[in-house]
């Protein structure tokens, strides 16, 4: 659990670094050309406990009040344009102060310190919690979790303290950036003249900047940006999701396999699950698994607020107008993370604003997140003809990929790869075997751990898929053929193939390409002059060498009876 506190931390601190801080930048800012050397301190800490309490009970406390999100969002916002005002007409401000000193000086009273704070902290912590219930920082993995299991009913100490340790690793940075302008104009003697007027353009900017939210302006900014500012996170990580997902307890999607283990990945969904829990359809009908029978599906996850969401919405577009004629349905499920974002009329307006014409289904209470075992914004899922789930994606990336599977689905011809375009172009990541760390096989596949079994698969790999054919034995690490031969077989991207074998046998490692034996200019070292592979040693064989030729491909071993595979590694060029 405290690695989930750690990366909780650093996951707020990243925030700075995204373009989500840019609608409240000029506020923190304000924080040190405003009057009071606690005022930052006040800001940050009105950020930290605002943050926190809303992530954890604005549903609840909205429900209860029995009002609109919107509303809360509009107080909020009045107070951080009253706060500009304050700033822009100096009168407002002295008056202001000496009122909150009142009242900073009576709770001083009431704890006998008997003396006045005009320091500008409770003006700051007001200001801090208005921005504590606006701000919609980029979700990654531990904020997508956090808000899956408040919407869920299911918060535990465990979440209270990773949402506070996110909201302090946000604070901290933002207090550092109000404090350190405070210093600078302290340190000027130019600006230290010129402060008032300063203050004064930071409020017209806090008023700017409230009416920005409060019309949805600030998404527009971002959307703007997005291609110029970078996201950096620091839990997009294997282990940080894999202790996520010991705070959500079992659905059931996450039904134990035989001999009573957890099954893998590729084993927890076969099939498009439906949208169970819908409380309303945009530009459709509602849908139904049945209805989509014969129709390539792809299912996206999204909330209207987050960045990363927004980056693939262009891509998603572009593939319905596209493919919408030849067989292709998108279902956009809008699963909110905040509060706010279950407002139909948000939705609406973002649907109209991002150009979306395929259908959106609005997952309010998350049952239909729930229903796919979802963790992530975005996420895709693609379903053939049949209903079967052909490929996955999290996050941005992945387009080419994507695209080219939607194709080959519909029976169209891939896409070629321009070759300006090269450089730029991924490769499939490590792929391991063992089912440890399995991730990669066919759905097709269900891994019968530590006992060997018959394995097979009928439809074509998609992009980065891994099959078996033959007799094999499923360890933790690795996979051993006890067939002579047996199959593996994977689709790949890239000009070079490793992999990581052991065990021992007489019999060679025959490689095909596309499902034809190897040509001689893809020979690698590891090679004998006919193209095969012997393994004497365990250790990493080179097993394809295409060169200058970048594409996509399926590489198909046989592999004799004892030899063990590990691991499959990518790379490009010579």
């Amino acid at each position: 659990m405290f690695i989930l506190f750690f990366f909780a931390f650093l996951a707020g601190v990243a925030t700075v670094f995204s373009p989500c801080i840019l609608p409240v930048l000029p506020i923190v800012l304000s924080g040190g050309t405003g009057k009071g050397k606690l005022r930052p301190l006040g800001i940050t800490l009105g950020l930290i406990l605002s943050f926190t309490f809303f992530t954890l009970s604005l549903s609840i406390l909205i429900s209860y009040l029995n009002v609109s999100a919107n509303i809360l969002r509009y107080i909020a916002m009045a107070i951080i344009g009253f706060f500009g005002l304050v700033m822009i007409f100096p009168t407002w401000s002295q008056k202001f102060s000496q009122n909150f000193s009142a009242i900073a000086n009576l709770g001083t009273k009431i704890q006998g310190a008997g003396q006045k704070i005009q320091s500008g902290f409770w003006s700051g912590f007001i200001l801090g919690v208005a921005l504590g219930l606006i701000w919609t920082p980029c979700a990654g993995p531990i904020l997508a979790a956090i808000t899956t299991l408040v919407a869920t009913n299911r918060i535990s100490f465990s979440t209270i303290l990773i949402t506070l340790f996110y909201s302090i690793g946000a604070g901290i940075p933002m207090f550092l950036i109000a404090y350190g302008g405070n210093k600078v104009i302290e340190s000027s003697k130019w600006l230290s003249k010129h402060a008032e007027h300063i203050r004064q353009g930071f409020g017209a900017l806090m008023v700017l900047v409230a009416l920005a939210i409060a019309f949805n302006w600030d998404l527009y900014y971002q959307q703007a940006v997005l291609n110029y500012i970078p996201s950096y996170s620091f839990d997009d990580n294997s282990l940080v999701k894999e202790k996520l997902k010991n705070l959500h307890p079992k659905g059931p999607s996450q039904s134990s396999s035989h001999k009573g283990e957890p099954k893998t990945p590729q084993e927890t969904m076969n099939h498009l699950p439906g949208f169970p829990g819908i409380t309303a359809w945009l530009n459709s009908q509602p849908l139904t698994p049945e209805q989509l029978r014969g129709k390539v599906v792809l299912v996206d996850f999204w909330t209207y607020s987050c960045i990363n969401c927004i980056r693939t919405l262009p891509y998603l577009t572009r593939w319905y107008d596209t493919y919408k004629d030849k067989g292709l349905v998108i279902v956009g499920v809008h699963t909110p993370e905040f509060a706010f974002e279950k407002d139909k009329a948000n939705v609406e307006d973002a649907v109209k604003r991002f150009h979306i014409h395929y259908p959106v289904a609005l997952d309010n209470d998350y049952k239909t997140w729930q229903a796919f075992d979802n963790y992530y914004w975005p996420a895709h899922y693609l379903a053939d003809q049949n209903g079967i789930i052909r490929m996955v994606h999290f996050g941005e990336g992945a387009y080419a990929e994507t695209e080219n599977a939607i194709r080959e689905l519909l029976g169209l011809a891939p896409l070629k790869i321009v070759e300006k375009q090269k450089q730029e172009l991924p490769i499939t990541h490590e792929t391991y075997l063992g089912f440890n760390r399995a991730d990669r096989y066919t759905k097709e596949i269900q891994l019968y751990r530590d006992q060997a079994a018959d394995y097979h698969f009928s439809h074509l790999l998609m992009p980065d898929e891994v099959g078996l054919q033959g007799k094999w034995l499923v360890n933790a690490e690795s996979i051993t053929s006890e067939g002579n031969p047996s199959e593996l077989y994977l689709n790949f991207v890239a000009t070079r193939v490793y992999l990581v074998l052991g065990g021992k046998s007489d019999e060679p490692i025959e490689v095909l390409l596309d499902g034809m034996e190897l040509p001689s200019k893809y020979y690698t070292n590891d090679m004998d002059s006919k193209g095969r592979i012997f393994v004497k040693e365990p250790r990493k064989y080179d097993i394809v060498n295409l060169h200058e030729d970048y594409g996509r491909h399926t590489l198909t071993l046989r592999i004799p009876k004892g030899i063990k595979a590990y691991a499959f590694t990518f790379g490009m060029g010579n």
